[in-house]
């Protein structure tokens, strides 16, 4: 049996790593297309492998400032059926759970309508919650 240790000799015809290798798949369009990205010793980003202009701008946002969007159901005071709701626009990756928290304080009442406004400026980011169903 072989052990491979760190002091193993390594082809001498081989680069240098860049600082930073990550593939990520595009969830822009149903391609889902495979982009590179390095990130050499200097800082400087280099992307490679997406079939479209969307699957580049994806692994761009990806990489600078991750966000997701954020749906979720919310119990309402006078209903036994929660409601479903969903933010106007992707939230920070790094927020998420921190929206979820304060999502889930809220206190709704009934009647409520598809699109109605139900928080505005969550975490001081100027994003909206929304009603994804009607609740009488």
């Amino acid at each position: 049996m072989t052990k491979h240790t760190p002091d193993a000799k390594k082809s001498p015809d081989l680069a240098p790593a860049p600082d930073s290798l990550r593939t990520i798949t595009c969830t822009g369009c149903p391609m889902g297309c495979q982009v590179t990205v390095t990130q050499e010793p200097g800082g400087e980003w280099h992307f490679s492998g997406a079939q479209c202009s969307r699957g580049d701008v994806h692994a761009r946002q990806e990489i600078t400032d991750p966000v997701r969007p954020l749906t979720t159901l919310i119990p309402v005071r006078s209903s036994r059926t929660p409601l479903s709701v969903k933010t106007s626009q992707p939230v920070p990756k790094a927020l998420f759970w921190d929206f979820v928290d304060q999502i889930h304080r809220l206190r709704i009442e009934c009647p409520i309508h598809t699109g109605d406004i139900l928080a505005e400026n969550l975490m001081g980011t100027g994003i909206a919650l929304i009603a994804t169903r009607n609740l009488e």
